[in-house]
């Protein structure tokens, strides 16, 4: 048996202040940074996703992370916080004015896709996640790693159409360079409809749909109608093209892998034409096309409308009847009003729950 020196627990309790002293010396060393929640001394996408996951009450922060999510430091942690950080990322990720090398992750290149030629000065953004950089004179971009999973990365350039494909995984760019083709923008060939990413729903949705976790900021509406306006009708039936879907809750949205919820069965998402039904969207993707029928269009102005899926939830037993609307905080809480009995009865009930979406880019390509 070995003999411990007497002086052993003095010094070994001098070791143990001097490592207190160390850590505290390094946490004064290290300044408090409204927004940095992981404490890694810089705002990054996990913060962001920190923050995202407290809001919608999935994830409870300590002390010095309740410090640190009062971003905008008004006393309270609320959306405003979200998107103050949001800022912050986006400055923060501007591109650097020297040469990006594209051999270091999550770096890439946009080109003209006919001539393939080097494009600058395009902007490429995740506006969900709050991240937007701009190439340099050789086209080449970096962005912070690892991306955000379920999240449309766009690119916009003044003359181009806009483009956007969806991060799936959050793996795109991690194993080789990116590559984005952007086309010239013919206003006589292609119209816009929408260059945005836009949301739409009800803003009720579980955890396990598809792209929840990037759902923060509020929807829209559950649907979006945009116009056009034909001075003569074209030979060939016209496409709509949607540059990027994520977020469907169908059936076939489960079993294609896109949805979380063995029991999704969410309608499809519609796109009518002029009022009329023209096709129905089971799956998400990018660069979606649906031909718009000729017997549908009609010189002079006409409407696109994309309408998100629903499902009914039933509150009681079997019901049947009439549907009808009762006024609840600035909306209406839809019940089906059981045959021979009161709405508001334990015989039954229902709502209608919208799936939430996201999509981005809907133009109209004309085909002579």
């Amino acid at each position: 048996m070995s003999r411990i020196s007497p002086l052993a627990p003095s010094l070994l309790l001098l070791g143990s202040l001097a490592l207190a002293w160390i850590g505290v010396a390094s946490a004064q060393a290290r300044p408090f940074q409204p927004g940095d929640l992981d404490g890694d001394g810089r705002l990054t996408v996990q913060d962001r996703n920190l923050l995202g996951a407290y809001l919608r009450g999935e994830q409870g922060l300590t002390d010095n992370q309740i410090l640190a999510a009062d971003v905008d430091q008004d006393g309270r942690i609320t959306e405003a916080d979200w998107q103050v950080l949001q800022q912050r990322l986006q400055t923060a990720t501007e591109a650097p004015t020297g040469q990006v090398q594209l051999d270091s992750a999550y770096s890439g290149q946009v080109v003209d896709r006919l001539t393939g030629q080097p494009l600058a000065g395009v902007e490429v953004a995740i506006p969900g996640a709050g991240i937007a950089v701009r190439t340099d004179a050789q086209g080449r971009f970096r962005l912070p790693g690892p991306l955000p999973a379920e999240e449309i990365l766009v690119a916009r350039l003044e003359n181009y159409l806009p483009y956007s494909q969806s991060t799936g995984n959050g793996q795109i760019g991690r194993d080789r360079p990116l590559q984005l083709q952007l086309e010239r923008w013919d206003p006589n060939t292609t119209l816009v409809l929408e260059a945005n990413v836009i949301r739409l729903g009800d803003n009720r949705y579980s955890p396990e749909s598809a792209a929840a976790s990037q759902f923060l900021g509020p929807a829209q509406a559950v649907e979006m109608t945009r116009s056009f306006t034909l001075e003569r009708l074209p030979p060939r039936p016209p496409v709509l093209r949607i540059g990027s879907l994520i977020g469907l809750d169908t059936a076939a949205a489960y079993r294609a892998g896109q949805s979380r919820i063995p029991s999704a069965n969410m309608s499809p998402l519609q796109v009518l034409l002029n009022g009329v039904e023209v096709e129905q969207v089971q799956l998400g993707g990018d660069d979606l096309r649906i031909p718009l029928p000729l017997q549908h269009l009609r010189l002079g102005s006409n409407t696109v409308t994309l309408r998100t899926g629903k499902t009914w939830v039933q509150t009681g037993g079997i019901v049947s009847g009439p549907r009808v609307s009762i006024p609840l905080f600035g909306g209406s809480l839809q019940i089906l009003l059981p045959l021979g009995g009161n709405p508001l009865s334990q015989q039954g009930g229902a709502w209608v729950d919208y799936d939430d979406v996201q999509l981005a880019n809907v133009t109209i390509e004309l085909r002579n």
